[in-house]
């Protein structure tokens, strides 16, 4: 009988750490997915500001540059 609660006990146990796991590895796919999306949409962003504003001129085109990611940014949902 008290093999039979240990065995129980380590069973449960076992599936237990096994759940937690899983969950950990889906949650890192989860920001490792997220990652590279947030990644390919500064580099857009990023292109598209130096499109607009080629030339840097000091404090004009600068700021034009942050202001045209920025927008990009929020525009794709996604903090700047």
């Amino acid at each position: 009988m008290l093999s039979t609660r240990i065995g129980s006990v380590l069973l449960v146990t076992a599936f237990s750490v096994a759940a937690l796991a899983l969950a950990a590895g889906t949650a890192d796919a989860a920001k490792k997915g997220g990652s590279s999306k947030r990644d390919a949409m500064i580099s857009q962003c990023i292109a598209k500001a130096q499109a607009e504003a080629p030339i840097i001129v000091p404090g004009e085109s600068g700021n034009r540059r942050v202001e045209i990611y920025k927008s990009c940014m929020v525009s794709a949902g996604m903090r700047p």
